[in-house]
């Protein structure tokens, strides 16, 4: 995320829709984003067009398989 106010955003707005998420704290030594991303339960695709409906935006998707996908 490219804010700690974002991934807050994107949280509070995914679990309103029923996505089980939460903020995690990225390692210092990461250059992406804040240093925090959003992790999803699940695959992410339908989670991402929400946040693109909503405007928020986002650096990063991997895909971490079923178990965990992170924003």
């Amino acid at each position: 995320m490219p804010s700690y106010t974002y991934a807050v955003k994107a949280q509070r707005l995914l679990r309103s829709r029923g996505y089980p998420c939460m903020i995690k704290r990225r390692e210092k030594s990461s250059e992406r984003g804040c240093g925090y991303s959003v992790h999803i339960a699940g695959s992410s695709e339908s989670a991402v067009k929400l946040l693109e409906s909503r405007g928020i935006p986002y650096s990063v998707v991997n895909d971490g398989g079923e178990s965990d996908d992170q924003l």
